[in-house]
């Protein structure tokens, strides 16, 4: 299986596709650090897989374009694609982070888009093909003090949602990948309490076990799962207290 992985030079990216190459796959590996990219693309061959990076910009559609095609043409056609790349930032609403918000929504936004853009047509005309990209938990519900990422979560997760219905029948998966608190770099800024914290090599076991079944949603771990499925459905005057009460983020 020829996997692409995006945002593949740390945390659940590179886990993913150590676990991968562990697993005996192919694993094109997408992100701007070429150097922190051929350190992964070792662990991957190391770990017994097949590894080719492309070092790009996945904001850039035509970089990004490119440079997934070389993967395919080293590899071969993609059969997973993982659109992993993103970041997060505190975007507390009072201090006005319209910038902060329109660089996220670049990368957790366009970056998909364009990683699904690069391979989707392919897929459709064999008939065949897995899109998954990583969303998060954060994107059920708009959370306090970081309105940028839930956002772009939520784009990600209602896109997804939409183009599973419309390539059901064309012989191509799309699944959601949820996941809660994982330790990498983007959570290691983060100055709040983060339940429920999980290992990203452990992350990486979890959705490559769970993306063999193709599911419309992978969600994890099963406690954040419970606690965020019940945060959709309370009335807004519910979360407002409890979530208000509790958030990090207070002026």
């Amino acid at each position: 299986m020829v996997v692409i992985i995006t945002g593949a030079s740390t945390g659940i990216g590179a886990a993913l596709a150590v676990e991968y190459g562990r697993r005996g796959h192919k694993v094109g590996l997408v992100a701007r650090r070429a150097e922190l990219l051929a350190e992964v693309a070792e662990a991957v061959r190391v770990a017994g897989g097949t590894a080719a990076v492309a070092a790009v910009d996945v904001t850039n559609r035509a970089d990004l374009t490119e440079g997934i095609g070389r993967l395919e043409a080293l590899l071969g056609p993609c059969d997973l694609l993982v659109a992993n790349a993103g970041s997060g930032e505190p975007t507390p609403a009072y201090k006005s982070p319209i910038d902060t918000i329109e660089r996220m929504l670049d990368l957790n936004v366009k970056g998909v888009l364009f990683a699904i853009g690069a391979v989707l047509p392919g897929m459709v005309e064999r008939k065949a093909g897995h899109i998954t990209a990583v969303s998060s938990v954060a994107g059920f519900r708009g959370l306090p003090g970081t309105g940028g990422y839930s956002a772009s979560k939520a784009y990600v997760t209602t896109l997804l949602e939409s183009f599973r219905l419309d390539l059901r029948r064309r012989g191509v998966a799309v699944t959601s990948i949820n996941p809660g608190f994982i330790e990498t770099p983007l959570t290691a800024k983060n100055r709040f309490p983060m339940p429920f914290m999980m290992g990203a090599d452990r992350a990486a076991r979890i959705i490559a076990d769970g993306l063999e079944r193709r599911p419309a949603e992978l969600t994890f771990p099963f406690p954040m799962q419970v606690l965020m499925h019940f945060a959709r459905i309370v009335p807004n005057w519910l979360y407002d207290l409890v979530i208000g009460r509790a958030s990090p983020m207070k002026s």
